[in-house]
């Protein structure tokens, strides 16, 4: 895509999903805060516009093999998150909760602090499970029927959606939130000196945690939304 400083940073990781990376090394949020053009952000964070205009660009035809989301069915989309996202957050997410509870009953007389990570762990896991079983039974199907043009509740169709749409996007700001939280009471995902190996591993993969949320976050609200509000059924009772 042509990128302009008025481009939004959402729209430029949703033509080109290589640029995230681009936009997670200078710590750029391009999900729940993307919607903002990229001469604000420059200016903001102090970055050379040019220099990162060429990076972006660079990023985008990499040959990355990241399929373009914008274009897909919507269909196919929504089996990618669930498969995608959704299936590895069911195995992250009891995994770090434990390594936090263990880590914090080891190490929590000397670094107290890890009564806060393990409270936001187990926020993290409590609310993305529910969230994502909200998305799965009661939203994606109905962003299935309306891309196969299937008969609708009335309620559900066209603008209809805006309601529960809004929600899940509330939903991803709090997440969003814990996820900046846990960054700040971690110093970065930084391990202290005397760490053991649970310990470190626990910090890498919050890390992980961390940057797969963002960009599972960004499908969701900068690509599958948008053009789920976009469609109308064929057919309304």
């Amino acid at each position: 895509m042509h990128i302009t400083p008025e481009t939004h940073i959402a729209d430029i990781a949703a033509a080109s999903p290589g640029t995230i990376r681009v936009f997670q090394r200078h710590a750029i949020d391009f999900c729940c805060g993307g919607k903002r053009p990229l001469s604000e952000v420059c200016s903001e964070q102090g970055l050379e516009y040019r220099d990162l205009v060429g990076e972006l660009e660079a990023a985008g035809t990499s040959g990355s093999d990241d399929r373009d989301w914008t274009r897909a069915p919507l269909g196919d989309l929504i089996d990618h998150i669930v498969w995608h996202y959704h299936e590895s957050l069911r195995s992250e997410l009891p995994r770090l909760d434990g390594m936090a509870r263990k880590v914090f009953e080891v190490h929590g007389r000397q670094h107290p602090e890890l009564g806060n990570v393990l409270s936001h762990v187990r926020r993290l896991r409590t609310e993305l499970e529910q969230h994502m079983v909200k998305e799965e039974l009661a939203l994606f199907p109905v962003i299935r029927k309306l891309a196969e043009g299937r008969r609708l509740e009335p309620l559900t169709s066209g603008a209809g959606l805006s309601t529960p749409i809004g929600m899940m996007e509330h939903e991803h700001e709090d997440t969003g939130r814990v996820l900046a939280e846990l960054r700040q009471v971690t110093r970065g995902y930084e391990p202290p000196d005397d760490a053991c190996n649970t310990y470190r591993g626990l910090f890498h993969g919050l890390a992980e945690l961390e940057r797969d949320l963002h960009t599972h976050i960004h499908v969701e609200n900068n690509i599958l939304f948008p053009r789920a509000l976009e469609k109308r059924p064929a057919t309304v009772q």
